[in-house]
Order: C-alpha cells, then sequence, then structure tokens
C-alpha cells in the first residue's frame, strides 16, 4: 500500500486511537506540602504504574560535583524503613511487580508496576525514598566504586566516548555538557556527606511528581497519597536556570575521537530550541522527520541509496530544557566517505531552507510523528513517563496533551524559517569516531 492510502489509513488509525480522551480521564491537583499529584485512569488492564519524578539531574550540579544526581539514584535503593538493606528490588518482585530508575540531563526518576489490587505498596515504597533514606559509609563507599567503575567501562566503549567528547564539544557553559555519570575526579572525590546533603535539598514533596496511571479510582488514589505522603514536609529549592548561560556560537566544532572500533561513526548536531519554545520544538520535529526519520526520508535516499556513502542516517531533536541539539547520527562506509557525507548534509539543508517542502512529504511525515505519538499512548505506563517528563521539561504537563495538534499544524514556512534559522554552518558540531591511525592505514 503507498500514497495516498497509505496516509489515509494511518490517519484512521490515528483518529481510532484518539488521544483527547486522555485529558479526560486525568485528575490533578497539588499536597498542601508541594507535591503534584496527576491520575491518569486507564481500566484497559488491572495494571497501576506508579512514576515519581524529581528536577534534579545533571543540570543542577556544580562544579566539582558533576554526576552527583546519579550516585544519589544508586544510594535510595540502599536502605530505608520501608525496605531490608539492599532489599528494595527482592521486595518488589516478591509481591510481583517491576520497578527501576534513571538519571537524566534534567529530572531523576522513579517506578513501580503493580497489579491493582496491591499498588499500595508502591506509594509507601516512594514515600519512604522521598524522606527516609539512610545514608552509611557501609553502603557508600562500595558503590562509589561501582559507580567509577561504571565511568570506567563507559570511557573505553568508543560509542559512548564520544557522545561525551562531542557534547562537552558542542557546549562551553551550559551543564549539557557535561555527562549525567560524571567526570571521574569528581566521582572519586564524592563523600557520603555530601551525597546525602544532594539528596536532602532535593528530594522532597514540593520538586517532586507523582502519577499514577492505570487500573484505579481517583477517589480512592487520594485517600492513599494522602496517607502515605500528606504528612511529608516540603520545601523550597535552589534556582537553577542556565538558559542564556551559552555563549553565542561563532564558528563549527569539531572533535575527533580515535579508538579499535568495528564501524566508523559520524555526529552532527545544530543548535536548536528547547522544549520550552513549543512551537520551535516542534518545527525542529518536523525538519528532522523530512531529513533522516526513516527509509523515504532525504538523506536516507542520498547517503545510503543513491551515493551509498553510508549505511545507515537517523535524525532527531533531542528534548531539553534548555536550547540544545537537533542531532544526526550516520554511519559511513568508511572514514574516507566522511567529507562527503558532510557535503551532502549541506546540500540537503540549503535545499530545505530555499525550497518549499511539498504538501505530501510533509504531510506523510506529519502523519507519521502523530502515529508515532498516538501509539506511545496506548500504554498506562508510558503515559505515565510521558505526563512526567513533560512536567519536567516544560513545567505544564498539559503540553502533553497539545503535542500532536501542534506537529499538525507545522507546515512548510515553519520548516524553511527553522533551515534558515538554527541549521547554519556556524552553528555545527562535527563528531567523528575512527580507529586508530595505525590501522586506518
Amino acid at each position: 500500500m503507498k500514497g495516498p492510502k497509505r496516509a489515509a489509513l494511518l490517519l484512521l488509525c490515528v483518529q481510532a486511537l484518539g488521544w483527547a480522551g486522555i485529558a479526560e480521564r486525568i485528575t490533578d491537583y497539588e499536597l498542601a506540602n508541594g507535591l503534584r499529584v496527576i491520575i491518569y485512569v486507564d481500566s484497559s488492564a488491572p495494571v497501576v504504574a506508579t512514576h515519581v519524578w524529581y528536577r534534579v539531574g545533571s543540570y543542577y550540579e556544580p562544579v566539582g560535583r558533576t554526576g552527583i544526581s546519579h550516585m544519589t539514584e544508586h544510594m535510595v535503593f540502599k536502605r530505608s524503613p520501608a525496605w531490608p538493606p539492599d532489599g528494595f528490588s527482592q521486595l518488589v518482585q516478591e509481591h510481583g511487580g517491576q520497578s527501576n530508575g534513571f538519571t537524566s540531563t534534567w529530572y531523576s526518576g522513579y517506578f513501580e508496576v503493580f497489579a491493582a489490587d496491591r499498588w499500595e505498596l508502591a506509594l509507601k515504597l516512594e514515600a519512604a525514598r522521598m524522606h527516609a533514606c539512610i545514608f552509611l559509609d557501609e553502603d557508600f563507599i562500595p558503590e562509589r566504586e561501582v559507580v567509577s567503575e561504571e565511568w570506567r567501562l563507559s570511557d573505553n566503549q568508543p560509542t559512548r566516548r564520544l557522545w561525551t567528547d562531542f557534547f562537552a564539544t558542542a557546549f562551553q557553559a551550559n551543564p549539557q555538557r557535561n555527562p549525567t555519570i560524571g567526570w571521574s575526579d569528581d566521582i572519586r572525590n564524592y563523600t557520603r556527606s555530601a551525597v546525602e546533603e544532594w539528596y536532602r535539598t532535593w528530594y522532597n514533596p514540593a520538586n517532586a511528581v507523582l502519577v499514577i496511571a492505570g487500573d484505579v479510582r481517583p477517589d480512592k488514589v487520594r485517600t492513599l497519597v494522602a496517607k502515605h505522603f500528606g504528612r511529608l514536609r516540603g520545601k523550597p529549592v535552589p534556582k537553577v536556570d542556565f538558559y542564556d548561560i551559552e555563549p553565542d556560537q561563532r564558528g563549527a566544532r569539531r572533535v575527533e575521537v580515535r579508538m579499535r572500533t568495528s564501524a566508523p561513526a559520524l555526529l552532527i548536531g545544530y543548535r536548536m530550541p528547547g522544549r520550552r519554545d513549543t512551537v520551535g520544538y516542534n518545527a525542529a520535529a518536523v525538519t528532522a522527520a523530512v531529513l533522516g526519520d526513516g527509509r523515504l526520508s532525504r538523506l536516507h535516499r542520498r547517503l545510503v541509496v543513491e551515493t551509498r556513502l553510508a549505511t545507515s542516517v537517523n535524525v532527531w531533536p533531542t528534548a531539553q530544557r534548555d536550547p540544545g541539539l537537533l542531532m544526526l547520527m550516520i554511519t559511513p562506509n568508511n572514514e574516507e566517505s566522511i567529507p562527503a557525507i558532510e557535503r551532502v548534509v549541506t546540500e540537503e539543508i540549503a535545499r530545505l531552507a530555499e525550497e518549499p517542502v511539498e504538501e505530501r512529504e510533509l504531510e506523510r511525515v506529519r502523519n507519521g510523528l502523530v502515529a508515532n505519538e498516538v501509539f506511545a499512548r496506548d500504554n498506562a505506563g508510558r503515559v505515565a513517563y510521558l505526563i512526567a517528563s513533560y512536567w519536567a521539561l516544560t513545567d505544564d504537563w498539559r503540553e502533553f496533551d497539545r503535542e500532536l495538534e501542534r506537529t499538525r499544524r507545522i507546515g512548510t514556512d515553519e520548516v524553511m524559517a527553522f533551515a534558515r534559522d538554527w541549521l547554519r554552518p556556524e552553528f555545527q558540531t562535527v563528531g567523528a569516531l575512527l580507529p586508530p591511525q595505525t590501522e586506518a592505514r
């Protein structure tokens, strides 16, 4: 099935799944201690996902303490009155649940998924994690070694080393330049007291969102949330915002990593608006899809099909609160093909800036983006994740429900303007992963 018929079928699928109904199934309120609570009712399966996210990550860390949010994530699984030492995961599994935690540039998040008849345990565990974790040297010292080893393994992995060096080159002042895990010297110098202080500062109701999604009744949820979280004390957290700190980029930047690798890799990044610039971000998303999302995209056709300079091309916008990067990840056939690849990228960007995109191509791209977003919402756990991420990145979870319509409104004028204003040679950063020069010869 091709062309208009496929697009029409895709639209029917999107309309059948729907998205407007999600907001109608959400209850949103705030406790007196500042905890934001969002309840999403989905009774399609007897399962409940519970997410607690804190607005703290590597972006918030001062010089000399990079990675301390990630270290804190490790420690808050160790001890509290609600679970035995190192017994968090086992307790969850004994009740048939799943759990995990993660740290990013902008947030630290935790979740549990339980059957609907026992999900209250998630509230008990997360309330304890929020205020009652116990920090002991006997846990901290070996865990610091675990994180140090994690860093060493990452530094010796060629692709990860490329990403680390790439972002440290692309950003000069904004904390996006720092790896989430931190820099090795900072990790070695962590103290238990510093990590505990970080926890006491940022892990509190006034800096958190609690999202409960699944087979629940909102009135019952309110009662249980008040029981477990209502008595916790909220407090202000330091204001951290480096939105305007990054100096203007006045020329292309390059970084080269030479390590033993099975294949070369090429990263190209251009400055782009952050999530708080909703129109600019959606224009970036549509532009990225035109350039390199799928086999019908322009760069795939030019680089993989026609010239065979590369074996794969992917283009996507990074989701950041501050201005971030529109990323191109390309697998060149060999090191010698990289200059030609860069010329093709420059040509295709210039064409986007100068020539209107045909409506048929734009409609295909928009339909694909909307469909991907809608399909991602066909699961209560995924909806919980998306709601929490919009809260963390835009300050308003309702942007989650506005995203699809904004995408559908992006036209050729917005794409051309984005290409002209943002995809400029002086805003470019290039990173290449190549074999050592002795091997390259």
